[in-house]
């Protein structure tokens, strides 16, 4: 069975994000100003696939709102016909197990809406709630993320979808550990799919079903925390090798973005 891919869209928006938290000049507070992270991030949606796009702060998701009625603010959306992303941007020292929380109630508040609104829609539609953070996030909110399924973005390890997208290259043990490969793609695969199989729809379109993902057990989870620190510092080596200069001249075009925005505000 061929590994699962993740889109285009999702990846090359979570490697540009994990790049600008590693450049991301500080502010006086140690770190980013928190607008201009939240705008420096939701910019990153401007690429192609994606071809609706609601900016830093916007309530609602493209002028829906949740299922409560609540008004949910969000730092970015984007769609295209083969991703959704939903953000939440972070710039603090410390992110807690209530901010990823907080993050996948709105979300879930959306998709409930949605669901309900235009069922056969949602169904075939694929939206992933990611998380991006300019500090190294903790393991229980690691953790917390690979159970939920939301992607998280920080400064010290390659996202997930990223990672999985490499490993799943034909070619890829031609350059990385096979064994560290394989690994990543029976691990990753589960916390990378998109809302709609993690909440499935019913056929009546009255429920929604969540699924157990028994394979993403607490050993599970550990084993995928270890793995994605392997093959991040696997991948790095790599482009260090093969590509010098590839990502960091990328890094400081993104953090020279940021530095704008800041400067703006």
């Amino acid at each position: 069975m061929r590994p699962l891919t993740p889109p285009r869209e999702l990846t090359g928006f979570c490697r540009d994000c994990f790049l600008l938290a590693r450049e991301a000049p500080p502010g006086q507070a140690g770190r980013p100003d928190g607008r201009a992270w939240e705008q420096a991030v939701s910019g990153l949606l401007w690429r192609p696939g994606l071809s609706r796009r609601q900016h830093a702060g916007t309530v609602g998701l493209f002028g829906a709102s949740g299922a409560s009625g609540a008004g949910h603010e969000f730092d970015g959306a984007g769609h295209g016909p083969g991703a959704g992303i939903w953000i939440e941007a972070k710039a603090r020292a410390a992110l807690s197990k209530g901010d990823v929380a907080v993050f996948d109630m709105k979300c879930a508040d959306l998709y409930k809406a949605a669901a309900r609104h235009n069922a056969d829609g949602t169904r075939d539609a694929a939206w992933w709630p990611v998380f991006v953070s300019s500090e190294p996030a903790p393991e229980p909110v690691r953790r917390l993320c690979l159970s939920l399924g939301i992607v998280l973005c920080d400064p010290k390890r390659l996202p997930v979808p990223v990672l999985l997208r490499a490993a799943a290259h034909p070619e890829a043990d031609m350059d990385l550990p096979e064994t560290l490969l394989a690994e990543a793609v029976r691990l990753f695969e589960p916390t990378c799919r998109p809302m709609q199989a993690r909440w499935r729809i019913a056929e009546d379109g009255r429920s929604l079903i969540l699924a157990l993902d028994e394979e993403l057990n607490a050993t599970a989870l550990g084993d995928a925390l270890y793995v994605q620190d392997e093959l991040t510092e696997e991948v790095l080596d790599y482009f260090d090798r093969e590509l010098p200069g590839r990502l960091e001249s990328r890094a400081a075009d993104l953090a020279l973005q940021l530095d704008r925005r800041a400067r703006a505000a």
